[in-house]
């Protein structure tokens, strides 16, 4: 199969990457690297895949890219509010305008199957379980170009075979190792620092491995059919803030929990999630544990293959402060993000 992953040499991309071209298929990578960490795509990513640097949100580079494709894969842009809230338009184009403009080239050449990468954080703070069809929530810039990226993609691409990934918050080992996603850091800072530190405790969140994340995409490649949306993870995999810290405290002897305040206001998301619907369509989907997500961040820390957790380079809001600043990356605002942004402006954050 001949698949094309936007936004592939990232954290999720260069694992997703390694295992596809492992099952023997065919993959180019398109990546605009925004964050400028000194990568070499060469090396994070596999001798048998192809890269081309382009900026996502070009619609002549993404045209040439999914020429010939059988899947297309949308995995790039901004993740988590601080990110999204340094400059908002810039948030719209890389999460909306990009993988619309995907989705229409990718239609006009005739492609099969497009996969989205959207969040479980569209869900928000709700009471209960959600599941798929739980109407959304919304709580902040990068949640709504999630819900806002759904809604239209699904028009876009109806009559053709459209998967929308709902990740939980992914953690363990990549090439393009972050460090600052919940678990992530927590260990490195066990490991650094002797504390973990704790803002709230209360708050649920679900995790998956990444590697069970490029492992569902390759299951879901092979086996396009219709509009499907998917919660990416498993049941046991639902955590309190609280039982993070302590799985990491468990396995790095030794440190302290600090514990801040009970609830961390700049980050309303509480929410338990269903995985149901993932397990019954791909039996044994997602088995890795958080405790083993944690040991092998540990082991690399503990072996020096990571360093110092504060270093930007493994902090995505870090290096889009640091890209930002230094030009090499901005808002368009061009004809097809400006009319795309509009769509954003005036979208109203409820159900249709």
């Amino acid at each position: 199969m001949r698949i094309v992953l936007l936004g592939g040499a990232g954290y999720l991309g260069t694992v997703a990457t390694r295992h596809l071209t492992g099952l023997g298929h065919h993959v180019t990578v398109v990546d605009g690297l925004i964050y400028q960490r000194g990568d070499d795509p060469a090396r994070l990513l596999p001798t048998t895949s192809a890269f081309i640097h382009a900026d996502l949100r070009d619609p002549q580079a993404l045209r040439r890219a999914v020429s010939g494709a059988d899947a297309v894969v949308h995995l790039g842009g901004l993740v988590g509010e601080p990110a999204c809230a340094l400059d908002e338009r810039l948030a719209v184009e890389l999460n909306y305008a990009s993988p619309v403009l995907a989705a229409m080239e990718a239609r006009a050449a005739g492609v099969a199957h497009y996969v989205f990468f959207s969040s479980c954080s569209v869900y928000g703070s709700h009471d209960g379980t959600v599941d798929e069809d739980t109407t959304p929530n919304p709580l902040g810039i990068y949640a709504r170009t999630k819900v806002l990226a759904e809604r239209t993609l699904a028009d876009l691409m109806d009559g053709r075979a459209l998967t929308v990934l709902r990740l939980a918050t992914v953690h363990g080992r990549s090439p393009r190792q972050r460090l600052d996603s919940v678990a992530n850091r927590m260990t490195a800072q066990a490991l650094a620092t002797g504390r973990i530190p704790l803002n709230g405790g209360g708050q649920r969140r679900p995790l998956v491995h990444i590697a069970d994340v490029a492992d569902t995409l390759a299951q879901v490649l092979t086996t396009p059919e219709g509009h499907r949306t998917f919660n990416v993870g498993a049941d046991r995999e639902n955590y309190t803030i609280a039982e993070i810290a302590a799985t990491v405290q468990q396995a790095v002897p030794g440190c302290r929990i600090d514990a801040g305040p009970e609830r961390d206001e700049a980050d309303a998301r509480d929410y338990r999630t269903s995985f149901a619907r993932l397990a019954t369509a791909f039996p044994g989907a997602c088995p890795t544990s958080l405790a083993q997500g944690v040991r092998e961040v540990a082991d690399a820390v503990q072996a020096k293959e990571l360093d110092h957790p504060d270093l930007p380079e493994y902090d995505n809001l870090a290096g889009l402060k640091n890209s930002l600043a230094e030009g090499r990356i901005s808002a368009l605002a061009d004809d097809d993000c400006t009319r795309l942004h509009a769509d954003y402006a005036t979208a109203p954050w409820s159900p249709r």
